[in-house]
């Protein structure tokens, strides 16, 4: 029932795109997908901060563009993102839909040696500034720091998730950009899959154990009934 898709897009906002043309083709989908080069996303209708400012960024080579979701920004360049389209169901609730979605990325990570566990506080916020430096409703953590964040929004026959692994560390060029403290923040709350796992993890690897956890863990549960 899953169409899985590994696809890179030229630019920051192809990527954003085809995630929008995903949702609104409502087939249950699993995609993952590096960026070709560093990049800021914000939250759907985010207020972005100063320091985000497109021209000024486009000089470091870095991109800035809207997710179709919301959560807070988020940087590109050193991690693996993922999408996930849902057809909207009467039986299926939100919280099922998401207790699936990080239970698999969770199992994947934990096959590739950490020991990642995901969060379910609804109480926190739904504005957040900095998607790695702050709680949020679903995430992966580690050692209460954060690995994987999410970001959900509904569409008129589908859901749409996306998602963003840190695999290494943020790009060195957001250290010339950010203000000091936000970098700073991101080094101190936020973990990457490698510095987790204590070695390098071949990009293969990683996607190909991700997308085996994917099918295992949806296929053994009522969620797979598409």
């Amino acid at each position: 029932a899953w169409q899985i898709v590994v696809a890179d897009q030229d630019s920051a906002a192809a990527q954003m795109a085809m995630d929008e043309a995903l949702a609104r083709a409502a087939r249950a989908t699993f995609r993952l997908f590096r960026w070709k080069r560093p990049a800021v996303s914000l939250g759907f209708k985010q207020r972005p901060p100063a320091w985000v400012e497109p021209e000024a960024l486009a000089r470091h080579g870095i991109e800035v563009v809207e997710r179709p979701t919301g959560g807070g920004i988020a940087v590109h360049g050193s991690d693996l993102s993922c999408s996930v389209v849902v057809p909207q169901e009467p039986r299926r609730t939100l919280a099922s839909l998401m207790e699936g979605v990080c239970e698999a990325l969770a199992q994947g990570v934990r096959e590739l040696g950490v020991s990642a566990e995901w969060t379910r506080d609804v109480g926190q916020p739904s504005r957040i500034a900095y998607c790695l430096t702050e709680p949020s409703p679903y995430a992966l953590m580690v050692a209460q720091r954060k690995l994987c964040g999410l970001a959900i929004r509904r569409y008129q026959t589908s859901w749409l998730i996306q998602g963003s692994l840190l695999v290494s560390a943020v790009p060195a060029v957001f250290a010339q950009v950010m203000p000091a403290e936000v970098f700073e923040a991101f080094q101190a709350r936020a973990i990457t899959l490698e510095g987790a796992a204590g070695r390098l993890i071949d990009e293969e690897e990683l996607l190909t154990t991700l997308i085996g956890a994917w099918r295992r863990t949806w296929s053994t549960s009522s969620r797979d009934a598409l």
